[in-house]
């Protein structure tokens, strides 16, 4: 009897109910779109309008919530044309193992910004793209930095603390309001321009630095290094990618070169920032107070702590005075963001079945195929290895036909080619041509 991780519940159907075709072999592997019944795995619950959009677009979407081992997702990966899963994992679950026996799988949908949960590697390069939403939470986590500067400014925390601990301590000594206070934004794309917007709109000014030039949203201000922003900021945010050049970034030099009395909002890389020297700027009075969302590499194991808790790195900012510590909550979705994060990765989905757009994907190039098949046109789709030669190759097989339209774009080693010609009907050997050639990965005909 099946194990009940290998029985999946069927949610909706989108097709005919007819048989799935055999697959192809690996080697510049043909997937038809035209297939007779198309079928989506959802490894983890999906909003309504992930699962709408999917439905829409003619995929039966059937569920496999328990929790799987690589086994159980080699046995079932390969009956399904897409996978559907959420960014909550922090460990790898689709692995090159699992990717590789999943010989008719169109693509992998992530819906959310992380994607450590799959190989970007290998799904690249058996042709797979891997579509994710990486801004779309972006607004929530502009909110979420808005709250602590509000909840630090008022020492709400401590307060907040103190009365669940019984004690009355109604002060507003060093409380400030934030209007006229400056706010200083160290990595300003995406984030940085929505958390400037709002805080303009509560009356703050709005000072930057970035590494690359950038355009200012609204009334904010660029400035040339990182130490002239934190020299008349009041309250400053890290918005940083994870690098390790931005590792250490706030140590202790940058905390004295910042106002008495300022404050440090970390929501993006926990190891920007040398927790030990913040912890004593704290408690020296020079910074009133910090908010840390992002989680600081632990120590490294001792004999005593074999395995230190992931929140280790924290420890010398516990039991300070109006220090907010959060387990992560920016990369976590709300209930809108998961919303626009479904409608943006089930509509990326549809739009590559359906058109061979690859807007949105994490691991392959990206080409806009938005314009319409016209009637009496096909589009050839390949995925290829970037060398050289490879386009004669291809272009000596499509030669025979009228190309109405072509655009190639390459991310690291693999190419994707969108091609519209003139033909009801590709001949059988043209699509042969172009499994077998040598750099070909996958070839699709819409």
């Amino acid at each position: 009897m099946p194990s009940p991780a290998s029985t999946p519940s069927r949610l909706a159907h989108g097709g005919n109910g007819s048989s799935i075709p055999p697959s192809p072999g690996l080697g510049g592997s043909i997937s038809n779109l035209l297939l007779k019944e198309s079928r989506a795995l959802l490894l983890d619950p999906l909003p309504q309008a992930a699962l709408d959009i999917l439905i829409d677009a003619g995929f039966t979407v059937e569920e496999a919530y328990e929790p799987q081992s690589e086994a159980d997702l080699v046995r079932r990966i390969s009956d399904y044309h897409l996978v559907c899963l959420d960014d909550h994992r922090e460990d790898l679950y689709l692995s090159d193992e699992v990717i590789r026996s999943a010989h008719r799988l169109l693509a992998i949908g992530v819906f959310g910004g992380q994607t450590q949960s799959v190989d970007l590697h290998t799904a690249q390069t058996m042709g797979i793209p891997v579509f994710n939403a990486p801004f779309q939470h972006q607004n929530a986590i502009a909110e979420l930095c808005i709250s602590f500067i509000v909840l630090l400014a008022r020492q709400i925390g401590d307060r907040s603390r103190e009365i669940h601990e019984g004690e009355w301590n109604k002060v507003s000594a060093n409380c400030y309001e934030i209007r006229g206070k400056t706010l200083g934004i160290l990595g300003y794309t995406r984030l940085g321009g929505q958390l400037g917007v709002m805080a303009e709109a509560m009356g703050m000014r709005v000072v930057f630095w970035d590494e690359q030039a950038v355009m200012p949203i609204g009334r904010a201000e660029s400035r040339a290094t990182i130490d002239a922003v934190l020299a008349v900021s009041d309250y400053v945010v890290l918005n940083l990618e994870p690098s390790k050049e931005n590792t250490g970034v706030i140590g202790k030099k940058e905390l004295a070169t910042m106002k008495k009395g300022s404050y440090l909002i970390n929501p993006s890389f926990g190891d920007a920032v040398d927790v030990a020297a913040l912890a004593d700027a704290l408690k020296s009075g020079h910074l009133a107070g910090a908010a840390i969302d992002a989680l600081p590499s632990p120590p490294a194991p001792t004999p005593e702590t074999p395995k230190p808790a992931p929140d280790a790195g924290l420890a010398p900012l516990r039991d300070l005075k109006n220090v907010l510590l959060t387990p992560s909550l920016s990369s976590h979705k709300t209930s809108e963001s998961a919303i626009r994060i479904a409608n943006e990765v089930a509509t990326s989905l549809a739009h590559f079945v359906h058109r061979g757009s690859t807007v949105g994907a994490a691991n392959f190039p990206s080409i806009a195929a938005s314009w319409p098949l016209q009637d009496g046109v096909r589009r050839i789709c390949n995925v290829h290895r970037n060398v050289r030669g490879v386009l004669r190759e291809i272009d000596y097989v499509v030669g025979n036909y009228n190309v109405g339209k072509q655009v190639l774009d390459t991310k690291e080693g693999v190419g994707y080619l969108v091609v519209d010609v003139q033909a009801e009907d590709l001949a059988t050997e043209v699509v042969s041509q172009l499994a077998v050639l040598s750099h070909s990965i996958r070839t699709r005909i819409l």
